[in-house]
């Protein structure tokens, strides 16, 4: 009797050029931006003709917005997942560990979040960015509410601060783990390394521990 065999099964050919075009638009569209980047350039760093890209979406946009969706569906998820087990809010502090490692998949995510923040907010790509920024943000907001005194509305001005002190909080949270994986120059200038190297992120874990544990205990 041959032994099960438990290994996962193999890729269609398909599937890998799907994935290496995910791979390819991602950072392009981090480096040049969505309108900068164009499908022939994508497929010519795949391998392939600009029409074999229509094999796998329908467009730029289809193409823009599975990008995001691969690396911020599982953000969203591990948020959600949290929010659920969550007791107190020093249940909080290893989230920003959580969001560094699917970061850590898709490092260049974070030049393509300032993008959506600082771009023309008419631009489909920001608009696109924009949605997905403000559901991980309400969801942080409504998780962090449920551990306090804040109403939706800010009834009073007492109310209203506390609500704004919590919004700082998540935006302050949303930076500290996203902006460490756009300082690799900052890095360069200061030290010789990799900001991805597993001991650097060991440390930065470290210490968004320390600094998130600090903040929402405080």
């Amino acid at each position: 009797m041959l032994p099960d065999d438990t290994s996962p099964p193999k890729q269609t050919k398909g599937a890998r050029t799907a994935l290496r075009i995910l791979d390819i638009a991602e950072e392009l569209f981090a480096q040049q931006g969505y309108d900068g980047t164009s499908l022939r350039q994508i497929a010519e760093r795949v391998g392939i003709k600009e029409p074999g890209l229509y094999n796998h979406f329908a467009g730029k946009q289809a193409l823009y917005e599975a990008v995001l969706f691969r690396a911020l569906n599982p953000m969203a998820q591990a948020l959600a997942q949290l929010m659920e087990d969550a007791s107190q809010l020093r249940d909080y502090t290893d989230l920003p560990s959580v969001m560094t490692d699917i970061l850590i998949e898709h490092p260049q995510m974070a030049s393509l979040f300032q993008q959506g923040m600082q771009g023309d907010a008419n631009a489909i790509s920001n608009q696109l960015v924009n949605g997905w920024l403000e559901k991980l943000f309400n969801q942080g907001m409504h998780s962090m509410e449920e551990f306090g005194d804040v109403t939706a509305t800010g009834s009073d001005s007492q109310t209203g601060q506390d609500r704004a002190t919590l919004a700082i909080n998540v935006i302050a949270m949303f930076n500290l783990t996203t902006g460490y994986f756009l300082a690799q120059r900052a890095f360069d200038s200061m030290a010789a390394g990799d900001l991805l190297d597993p001991d650097n992120i060991a440390k930065q874990k470290r210490l968004l521990h320390k600094v998130i544990r600090a903040m929402l205990i405080s």
